[in-house]
């Protein structure tokens, strides 16, 4: 398996004590964008991160109502032993359940959440705290595909300036269509270890030339 494979390239134990948070959509049609945010967990769990889900419900009504519900699952978590280290948002399975406005709503929502609830209050710690957007693919995932990895690069950027001093790295991933899930698992794995604290404000652009 893909997942398996991308997993033997990191050290055994390279996340251990790591806590990890993956906000995804709750509708996902598309096996392929299916596996992408459960294959962080996935392969973040093997290298030894405790690692929580949240599913995020697509046209929410009341938006208010979805940004009260990621609200009570940080509370949640961050209250737990170990609380929140990293923030993976899954802006793929989003967009392809929700489209462009559930995708940059949702991620903002996450983000918003993990960093007033779980990042700021935390006592203060030699490492940083990561936050990791999944853009979804594109071309492939349809139309405004790359105005949602747009939307969260300028997001990454954005928010790594704002959050700088308080050492908070925000990074976008846009992954290339047909794109096995584990190798961005892998990478995501990599930017929750000592090394990924270098990137900070870029998207990582697996599309190729």
């Amino acid at each position: 398996m893909p997942v398996m494979l991308a997993a033997r390239v990191l050290r055994p134990g390279l996340l251990e004590g790591v806590s990890l948070l993956v906000v995804g959509s709750a509708e996902r049609d598309e096996p392929t964008l299916e596996s992408l945010g459960l294959a962080v967990g996935e392969v973040c769990e093997q290298l030894g991160a405790r690692v929580h889900v949240h599913s995020r419900e697509p046209h929410a009504p009341d938006p208010t109502v979805s940004a009260a519900t990621i609200d009570a699952a940080v509370s949640n978590i961050a209250s737990a032993p170990g609380g929140i280290d990293m923030l993976v948002v899954d802006g793929a399975t989003m967009f392809a359940s929700g489209g462009l406005r559930d995708c940059l709503d949702g991620a903002w929502d996450a983000t918003r959440a993990v960093v007033n609830l779980a990042f700021l209050p935390a006592e203060p710690t030699p490492s940083t705290r990561r936050i990791v957007y999944l853009a979804p693919p594109s071309p492939g995932a349809g139309e405004q595909a790359d105005a949602a990895r747009a939307g969260l690069e300028n997001l990454a950027r954005t928010l790594s300036t704002e959050w700088a001093r308080y050492g908070i790295t925000v990074v976008t991933i846009a992954p290339g269509d047909g794109m096995p899930a584990g190798e961005v698992a892998a990478l995501c794995a990599y930017l929750a270890s000592p090394a990924g604290s270098y990137f900070s404000g870029c998207l990582l652009d697996l599309r190729g030339p």
